[in-house]
């Protein structure tokens, strides 16, 4: 967004003419503007329309402004906060912008619900092309697709002495799918992930195996802890509501809890994690942080939700969720970026957002060059 813009918006607002989506658009922008945005914006006009909007904010929304002593990205950042929020209350059309006009002209559309099943015996069903309804019997075990995009394992026969067999469900990238598994466990899984589980879990341990990423809202069950088994690393809880990324191609496996508690164990040791946190190993060592959940798992909630993460990692997800390659033009900077978008956007329209910021594309198929 170029300043002449912020100005038309300030001066709309102090006029009283700016529709609600404006009006919240612009206290947003309040919150997290750094000074150098301003700078071709007439100092009188400055004073008394950010006055205006400081006015305007409730008591406890109202932030004193003050200078950084690190600036943290290039000015791109907040400009890329500024166009994602810019979209997703205006709604604006793509502009004339040589490299926006590049990229629309591709229909490349996001992701939706598909997934491969691989049952016992090595069959293989897609559930993308599947019908609603009954899709397998397995050893006492009813598998069944819903039309909201879920797979479901009922128990019809209660045989303690069944042999325990395994399914695997796999979304390709530019798929996810949710399962719910026979203990009553719901697992929302992301683009690009593998997750093998037993048809029915022992009296003793409920083992999974994931690649990739998942939500799991786990059943509660004090004599059956619920275990996820990852690369070189374990999620062991009781019954609790946490985000796993495994990704083999990110830097750690972090675990993100939202309620309950979960352990994590690997050869380095183990942690132990409280609603909020998020855990991971650097340094040959567990370490732990609080963070925004809502970013973690705003991929099940249908939305890219990038707040103060680097470019690099946004784009990887970008790539796992349109389905494209991603290269960068040398020199490419690992900037903070912000803002959020819905998952189901054509990739046209993301990329728009992010080229409010002055990051630029240049897409050839399904391969996306970084521009500077």
């Amino acid at each position: 967004m170029h300043p002449k813009d912020i100005q038309k918006l300030l001066k709309k607002y102090r006029e009283g003419t700016c529709t609600n989506e404006e009006k919240a658009l612009l206290e947003s922008w309040y919150q997290s503007y750094e000074l150098s945005d301003l700078k071709e914006i007439p100092q009188h006009i400055r004073d008394e329309h950010l006055n205006e909007v400081w006015q305007s904010l409730p008591v406890h929304d109202r932030k004193v402004r003050r200078i950084p002593w690190l600036q943290l990205t290039a000015a791109a950042v907040l400009l890329i906060a500024f166009g994602t929020v810019l979209y997703l209350y205006l709604n604006k059309q793509v502009t004339n912008h040589p490299g926006t006009r590049q990229v629309a002209d591709h229909a490349i559309i996001p992701g939706s619900n598909k997934a491969i099943l691989t049952l016992n015996d090595g069959r293989q069903i897609s559930l993308t092309d599947a019908a609603n309804g009954h899709i397998a019997d397995q050893a006492g075990i009813t598998v069944t697709k819903k039309s909201d995009g879920q797979l479901l394992y009922t128990i019809t026969e209660s045989n303690a002495g069944e042999v325990i067999t395994f399914n695997t469900i796999e979304t390709p990238r530019g798929g996810q799918y949710q399962v719910a598994l026979p203990d009553g466990t719901k697992v929302w899984l992301n683009a690009a992930t593998s997750l093998r589980f037993p048809t029915r879990f022992s009296s003793t341990e409920r083992m999974v195996y994931l690649d990739g990423e998942a939500y799991f809202e786990v059943a509660h069950n004090k004599n059956s802890p619920f275990k996820v088994k990852l690369n070189n690393q374990q999620v062991e809880v009781l019954g609790t509501h946490f985000n796993v990324m495994a990704y083999r191609d990110e830097s750690a496996i972090k675990t993100t809890l939202l309620e309950g508690s979960v352990k994590l164990t690997a050869p380095v040791g183990s942690i132990l994690l409280q609603p909020g946190q998020q855990g991971y190993i650097a340094e040959s060592k567990f370490q732990s942080e609080q963070v925004d959940v809502t970013i973690v798992t705003a991929w099940k909630d249908g939305l890219f939700k990038f707040n103060g993460i680097g470019l690099r990692t946004l784009m990887r997800q970008i790539s796992r969720w349109y389905d494209i390659e991603i290269e960068y033009e040398p020199g490419i900077k690992d900037d903070v970026v912000f803002g959020a978008i819905s998952r189901t956007s054509d990739l046209s329209k993301l990329l728009h957002v992010l080229e409010l910021g002055g990051v630029h594309f240049k897409l050839n198929g399904r391969r996306l060059m970084v521009l500077q």
